[in-house]
């Protein structure tokens, strides 16, 4: 039997994760730059770079459940996934959220894909030309992450205060993602 390192391992598994999810999405081409640069994380990894799949949040297959946030640092994680994936282009990964843009947009996730591709929109300008508020987009999203907040005010994890602070995180991350003009880098996420 054959033992590999459990960082290759772990990086294999991300590898493959990342190609199913990005075969969930329906687009082969972003399935093969997924698989791709899955394969260049495991060489880098098993010539002894480090790598950090918890910094770029939002991509296929790594998304945090809501309903298990346990701690702050959870928490924080859980906000850097919402700023998204760049390396996903305008795409930045909605897994996560695509029933609420769905919902909230009104078209099919493939449309959401044309608009993005084809017509290189980013979500604000598809909200734009569909007649939806941006801000209505924003929080609705944000609203998919806020039953996490309030868990940990809840269980005095976090304060009133610090509920604040991070609910108006999540609102800075998602308008970050909605609004995203292609090229600035998202910021990092840190505790209220």
């Amino acid at each position: 039997m054959m033992h590999l390192p459990k960082k290759l391992v772990a990086t294999g598994a991300a590898a493959l994760a990342l190609s199913f999810g990005a075969a969930a999405c329906g687009d082969t081409q972003e399935t093969a730059t997924s698989v791709n640069a899955s394969q260049a994380t495991a060489a880098a990894t098993t010539s002894g770079a480090a790598s950090d799949a918890s910094s770029t949040g939002g991509g296929p297959g790594s998304g945090i459940d809501v309903s298990s946030v346990s701690s702050a640092d959870e928490l924080v994680s859980l906000i850097q996934e919402a700023y998204g994936e760049a390396s996903l282009g305008l795409h930045r990964g909605h897994q996560d959220v695509e029933s609420t843009l769905i919902e909230v947009l009104g078209i099919s996730h493939e449309e959401m894909h044309v608009r993005m591709e084809s017509q290189g929109q980013n979500l604000a300008a598809i909200a734009d030309d569909l007649g939806v508020d941006q801000q209505k987009l924003i929080d609705a999203l944000v609203a998919t992450r806020t039953p996490a907040v309030d868990a940990l005010l809840q269980d005095g994890t976090i304060t009133q205060a610090q509920a604040d602070a991070y609910e108006q995180k999540l609102e800075d991350a998602y308008t970050f993602r909605v609004t995203w003009d292609g090229q600035s880098k998202a910021p990092t996420a840190t505790a209220a």
